[in-house]
């Protein structure tokens, strides 16, 4: 068992070893036990490496083994315990498919996910749980992970989902009728979890913020999990009532960051395997240059599904695609690719955790100075654009180009590694070969 343990992080291990058992050890066979099938599929999919080098390390054998979880074990069933498995009560919509093991995980969602999972686990336990980040980064994905895996679990408890917009919709509808009692009763008393996405709409709606707050108190006071989606964080939403901001930051409150490349790579190679379109790695690697974020990767994979139903996709009909759905343009040039302000300024948001419209736009913040900063200087060092170009794609003149230009020069010759690094991850993601780098 320590042997298993030594190879796994505590972090894993107290979440999903717990019930974790060694049930026998023969010559032929060693076999573990746990909990629950849930739990089963998750640690057989992720740790079967782990488990076959320490049965190795253990017994000097290569023994085969095999994880059963406790329901299936028992042979009879206990009293008073009913035959067929109840039923939850579904309250709402959730897509199955989203789920925790379909989840891709990297190094950007990694705190959402655990979160996530200690909620489905120990509903009560972090209340509010506050999921913050941008567009398609797979909060949405979450929330419904939460709710399949209590589902499937805890059948007794009452979960449901709905957007900020549905809530308020919902409440005025209420307030018209004169039924606010009963609308406050069946969210509030009926509820074990409670999800509510998209709270940024709210912001300037000075009533339901008060019903909001209300609700997130009594569900707090109660032990209830109540779960909460914005594209910011609580200080950011300025037209918030002070009181609830307050309140949002008293749990758990973690961001879902932009995914690396190597990840956003993993996610469109799974969900184009999922679409039957086993596509090739070039193929894969420009579908995600093209996409600043997951749902237009899944956008682009879905048409080319889609086209291929009719017709085989071949890869100009994938570069076709790939330009439609994300509206990026990609020309060769000089026997180089040259990267399109599209393009570029994808991979300049996706590093320095902006949106691409902010980057020529007249915002002035000492995240988007850097950002416009060091893309200047990338332009003109490694894309080979002259200081007109870059200042039509950034918005700004010649002086703040060349200034810019300066500047981050500067910083790279007396060995600022911040900006080492962020110039290099450009060069990564831009497919910028390394004898071209100077750093």
């Amino acid at each position: 068992m320590e042997t298993l343990k030594s190879k796994i992080s505590r972090k894993i291990w107290d979440m999903w070893f717990s019930t974790f058992k060694v049930e026998s050890v023969t010559d032929d066979l060693v076999v573990f036990s746990v909990g629950n099938l849930f739990i089963k599929d998750w640690i057989s999919q992720r740790y079967a490496k782990q488990f076959v080098e320490t049965i190795k390390e253990v017994s000097g054998k290569d023994i085969p083994y095999q994880i059963k979880d406790e329901v299936v074990q028992e042979s009879e069933p206990r009293q008073n315990v009913p035959l067929v498995r109840k039923r939850p009560v579904l309250l709402s919509e959730f897509n199955k498919e989203y789920t925790f093991e379909s989840f891709v995980v990297g190094p950007f969602n990694e705190e959402g996910y655990d979160g996530a999972i200690e909620i489905a686990k120990n509903p009560g336990k972090m209340n509010p749980f506050f999921l913050y980040g941008g567009v398609g980064l797979g909060k949405t994905h979450l929330l419904n992970a939460i709710a399949n895996y209590v589902l499937e679990n805890s059948p007794d408890l009452h979960v449901m989902y709905m957007t900020a917009e549905k809530f308020m919709n919902d409440l005025i509808v209420a307030i018209k009728n004169g039924t606010t009692i009963e609308f406050r009763k069946n969210i509030r008393e009926k509820l074990d979890i409670l999800m509510i996405d998209d709270i940024q709409i709210l912001e300037a709606k000075e009533g339901i913020q008060s019903e909001l707050f209300h609700t997130l108190n009594h569900f707090i006071d109660n032990q209830r999990q109540i779960v909460l989606c914005s594209d910011r964080t609580p200080t950011q939403l300025s037209k918030f009532q002070p009181r609830l901001v307050s309140r949002l930051q008293m749990g758990l409150m973690v961001k879902v960051d932009n995914p690396d490349l190597q990840t956003k790579f993993e996610i469109a190679k799974a969900f184009a395997l999922k679409n039957g379109m086993p596509l090739d790695d070039e193929s894969i690697r420009e579908i995600v240059e093209a996409s600043d974020n997951i749902r237009t990767i899944k956008g682009i994979i879905n048409k080319i599904a889609f086209k291929n139903t009719k017709k085989a996709v071949d890869k100009s009909n994938i570069s076709k695609i790939v330009r439609e759905v994300s509206g990026v343009e990609i020309r060769n040039f000089q026997g180089k690719n040259i990267v399109e302000k599209e393009i570029f300024f994808n991979a300049l948001a996706m590093i320095f955790d902006v949106s691409p419209a902010e980057i020529d736009a007249k915002l002035r913040t000492a995240k988007l100075s850097n950002t416009r900063q060091i893309g200047m200087f990338f332009a003109r060092k490694y894309l080979g654009k002259t200081f007109a170009e870059i200042g039509e794609w950034f918005g700004r003149d010649h002086s703040s180009v060349v200034y810019a230009c300066k500047k981050v020069e500067e910083s790279v010759r007396i060995g600022n590694g911040m900006v080492k690094k962020q110039i290099i991850q450009l060069q990564e993601i831009l497919k910028i070969r390394k004898e071209e780098s100077a750093i």
